[in-house]
């Protein structure tokens, strides 16, 4: 009987042992899991901001713009900054003014910590003047890249390139040609 007491308190030490490293493991468990979490609500609502400008109705994609960026957000673009959310709606609002049958399918997402990276393609009908060029009522389809950094699971910067410029407005009709050289 003894011999048994003395083996109750060294197996209550191995048992609170392996209790302590368990409850570190699923501590550990529990933060990948929030964070995979806030990963999948953030894109989630990078999705939605494509989906609302493939809605067509240009006040349900200001709304949206409302839910999904900050009010002090910044994006960078080759064509400048846009600062605060007001500057984005406009942004929106002129992309309404110049395309029309709107789509952004989602080529790949993914996300890594605040950040979320989306490649779509744009593909738009131009139906208003864009850089000088009139309503074609021409197709386009070209690749973009859109980077979000997100604060609070709503968009605090982004960063947007599109390096096929050149492809949309061949597209569009332009034709590339050399300057002449001067004599």
């Amino acid at each position: 009987m003894k011999k048994c007491l003395c083996a109750v308190p060294l197996i209550l030490l191995i048992c609170f042992s392996f209790a302590c490293q368990d409850k570190a493991a699923m501590a550990e468990l529990e933060k990948y899991r929030a964070q995979a979490k806030l990963e999948e609500q953030n894109k989630a609502q990078a999705k939605r901001y494509f989906e609302g400008l493939d809605s067509g109705d240009v006040e349900k994609a200001l709304a949206i713009v409302d839910e999904v960026f900050m009010p002090g957000c910044i994006t960078h673009s080759a064509g400048g900054d846009l600062q605060g959310i007001e500057q984005v709606k406009q942004y929106v609002k002129n992309v309404f003014l110049i395309w029309s049958d709107l789509h952004h399918p989602i080529e790949q997402i993914m996300a890594t910590g605040d950040i979320v990276i989306t490649r779509i393609i744009f593909k738009a009908k131009q139906t208003g003047e864009f850089m000088g060029i009139p309503a074609t009522g021409k197709q386009v389809s070209v690749p973009v890249i859109y980077i979000y950094r997100f604060e609070d699971g709503k968009v605090k910067e982004g960063w947007l390139d599109w390096d096929s410029s050149l492809v949309m407005m061949m597209q569009l009709g332009m034709e590339l040609k050399p300057t002449e050289a001067k004599k």
